[in-house]
């Protein structure tokens, strides 16, 4: 496995997951397929320095999954908080992807002057909550059914790591 920045050749695999997802799943609360403009776009938005990653895992030609770290929120208050995600290809899971991901990542992270992450994981995803977990998130509440994704009430529970390294668990 190889893990790198994504780069707008990723974006057609890329595509093709996040859409896997939004098709079959509640982990995203898109629900209409993504064009790959939109996906070229949100590529575009990530830098291969600073606090706004967008990570990808292949082995070989065959994306794995990625991982990003984006702007909470737009208001100067959060600019040292940044939301995380992490989304492993189906026939990857575990098999150690999303570790390896979040572990380029959070290295990649350190010395940016960040203070929190945070991630909303939607429920039930016993398996995100434990990555989550062994990467030093702590759960902070559930967001009960506040979204609706296909008639569907969806609640998400949210959890935070300091990225202060004098404070990391």
């Amino acid at each position: 496995m190889k893990i790198d920045d994504a780069r707008g050749h990723d974006a057609d695999a890329l595509r093709a997951l996040r859409n896997h997802f939004i098709a079959h799943s509640f982990a995203t609360f898109d629900e209409a397929p993504l064009a790959l403009a939109v996906v070229q776009d949100w590529i575009a938005g990530f830098r291969t320095d600073g606090s706004h990653r967008l990570l990808v895992a292949r082995d070989g030609s065959r994306l794995l999954g990625f991982c990003s770290s984006q702007p909470y929120r737009a208001h100067p208050a959060f600019a040292r908080t940044i939301e995380t995600s992490v989304y492993v290809a189906p026939g990857a899971t575990g098999a150690g992807v999303g570790f390896a991901l979040y572990g380029r990542l959070f290295a990649a992270l350190a010395g940016e002057g960040l203070h929190r992450a945070v991630v909303g994981i939607a429920l039930p995803n016993e398996a995100s909550i434990r990555l989550h977990a062994q990467f030093g998130f702590r759960p902070v509440g559930v967001f009960d059914e506040y979204a609706c994704k296909n008639g569907r009430a969806i609640s998400s529970q949210w959890m935070q790591r300091t990225m202060d390294p004098a404070r990391a668990p």
